[in-house]
């Protein structure tokens, strides 16, 4: 599945969070947080430290070790560099600073420390999604979660 389908229903997703509260679901009604939003490189750090110390995260990625979060220069897009296990974050870019954009960087985080080869990894694949939908569980909840699993089955994100 190319990237672009897991960037879309993350994209949806994330507006969903963006304003937060009462969903109509399908029929049924649910409560999802409003994400938050980081002002400085500093609470990402903090938050990324915090959210990789979840018991829940910990036991299902033993072997992640830490991850840092630098500024990246480009404003297109935030990503991940597994050589260094850090996360770079275009802070300029508004929609950066946002908590979905910062779960989807340590998601890879998480992915690649499953150790799968370079060569034959998936960015956006099986274990990507599976990364990032145990943080979004831990982090903000089952309700969140649910959205998220049904954004990319709707997209079409298939492991």
């Amino acid at each position: 599945m190319p990237p672009s389908a897991v960037y879309a229903a993350e994209d949806q997703w994330s507006a969903v969070l963006d304003r937060g509260g009462i969903v109509d679901f399908f029929g049924s009604r649910i409560d999802v947080p409003m994400q938050r939003r980081f002002g400085d490189l500093a609470s990402v750090q903090t938050y990324v430290e915090a959210v990789t110390s979840l018991e829940s995260v910990r036991a299902q990625y033993p072997q992640a070790g830490p991850v840092a979060v630098r500024e990246r220069s480009g404003q297109l897009k935030a990503h991940y560099e597994p050589a260094t296990a850090t996360i770079a974050i275009p802070f300029r870019s508004a929609w950066a600073g946002r908590e979905a954009v910062v779960l989807h960087e340590v998601a890879h985080h998480l992915a690649c420390s499953r150790g799968v080869p370079a060569g034959s990894r998936r960015w956006h694949g099986h274990e990507f999604q599976a990364a990032m939908c145990v943080l979004v569980s831990a982090v903000m909840g089952e309700a969140a979660a649910l959205l998220l699993r049904a954004g990319y089955d709707q997209a079409g994100v298939r492991p």
